[in-house]
């Protein structure tokens, strides 16, 4: 999905006004990305403050939000498959067209299983892309006498509706996670301070670690040796 939209939506990002001069490519994508889950937008004055998962405040004018908005909406199109519609929205239901999957032992971690992250997240983007997808794996197969056997094999395989995750474990993992607030990597959340040019602190400690100790002061640097004549 990236490799086929995402160098023409980096060139869309740095062509837009609401990208300061000083804004890194990848650092905008992922600010435009996580704009689409704003948990709020409020009018302030002639502005518009925008909060985002991260805590961070963004404001912006009236022509800047819709601009965003398009934006957002045009990394939606490109990226939803080639079963989206104009607005980005995939089947759902029973509108969904089935794809099925044959599992061989390359999908499975050695001497297991226990499907691969590979597989699993690429059942995660076919079901997100509108796909029904279902997995006929190599073992159950190998059991299977005969072509009635197989043929009635299919039949139930075909009544299932599966979700996005291959693993319960990897959505109960990702249920109890997502309540929790995103914090940037080696950094507390952005605020109204950090976003005014202010250095972000150290994140928190993990329960059970002790405290940080204090930072060592920096001994001065060594007196340089006289000019030789």
């Amino acid at each position: 999905l990236a490799a086929r939209g995402g160098r023409r939506l980096l060139h869309i990002a740095q062509r837009s006004t609401l990208a300061p001069a000083s804004c890194a490519p990848g650092r905008l994508a992922v600010r435009y990305f996580s704009a689409e889950g704003s948990q709020q937008s409020v009018p302030e004055g002639d502005k518009i403050r925008n909060v985002l998962y991260d805590g961070e405040i963004e404001m912006l004018t009236p022509q800047q939000q819709k601009e965003k908005e398009e934006l957002i909406k045009e990394l939606r199109r490109r990226l939803s498959g080639p079963l989206a519609d104009a607005d980005g929205n995939v089947p759902t239901g029973k509108d969904r067209p089935t794809a099925i999957e044959v599992d061989g032992p390359s999908h499975f971690y050695a001497n297991s299983t226990k499907y691969t992250a590979y597989t699993k997240l690429k059942h995660r983007l076919l079901t997100r892309m509108g796909y029904r997808v279902l997995h006929v794996p190599y073992f159950d197969w190998r059991k299977l006498r005969g072509a009635k056997e197989r043929e009635q094999y299919m039949r139930e395989k075909l009544k299932e509706e599966p979700t996005e995750w291959l693993d319960p474990e990897d959505e109960k993992y990702y249920n109890q996670n997502a309540q929790q607030p995103i914090q940037p990597i080696g950094g507390t959340p952005n605020t109204a301070e950090q976003s005014a040019g202010q250095p972000a602190g150290p994140g928190p400690r993990a329960p059970g670690l002790p405290p940080r100790p204090p930072p060592s002061p920096r001994s001065p640097p060594p007196p340089r040796p006289p000019p030789t004549a």
